[in-house]
């Protein structure tokens, strides 16, 4: 089984550096966004990474299944903030990717 704590620790500094290099006025919007996503999407990404590392799911699947979670995102602190719709786009994608990449890492 693959330990959850260790992805979202990797994720969660993969998280902030993304916001730092990405913005400068929402950086802190953006990591708190960035986490709360992790967060609600934990107890999903437990599970299929589970499934990944158990063969249930191809790295495909698992990349799918993430980027449907991306879609769920909120980012409320990002949207209150007034962050265009593209920069929200490419931030939530780039949140995704972390994820995919830290989970996959830790199998």
């Amino acid at each position: 089984m693959a330990d959850i704590d260790k992805i979202i620790q990797s994720a969660e500094q993969g998280i902030a550096h993304l916001a730092e290099t990405t913005f400068t006025t929402y950086k802190t919007q953006a990591i708190a966004d960035g986490n709360a996503f992790l967060q609600a999407a934990k107890a999903d990404l437990q599970n299929y990474t589970d499934q990944l590392e158990q063969g249930q799911i191809t790295a495909d699947q698992f990349r799918d299944l993430m980027q449907d979670e991306g879609d769920l995102a909120k980012m409320d602190a990002l949207k209150e903030a007034g962050l265009a719709h593209a920069a929200f786009d490419s931030f939530i994608n780039g949140v995704i990717s972390i994820i995919i990449t830290a989970a996959i890492s830790a199998i």
